[in-house]
């Protein structure tokens, strides 16, 4: 059972943080949910075109954080 799920966003050339796992008070990027399943709300554009990025998640499953292996990746133009 996922308790909470939270995003963060990479630029891959430098695997540089953009936005990091909001985590902490704030849970700036924590997953909402409804019945059709889990979203969540991205400004593209705090984003440089022209720059490969990747999507990465965070689930809090039986008190712990656990990262899922695979790696969401979109470019932005």
């Amino acid at each position: 059972f996922i308790e909470d799920a939270f995003y963060k966003v990479v630029r891959v050339i430098d695997d540089k943080d953009v936005i990091s796992y909001g985590t902490g008070s704030t849970n700036h990027t924590k997953l909402s949910y409804d019945v059709s399943g889990s979203y969540f709300d991205l400004d593209m554009s705090l984003l440089e075109s022209g720059y490969l990025y990747s999507i990465r998640f965070l689930y809090y499953i039986d008190g712990s954080y656990q990262e899922q292996k695979q790696i969401f990746n979109f470019r932005v133009k």
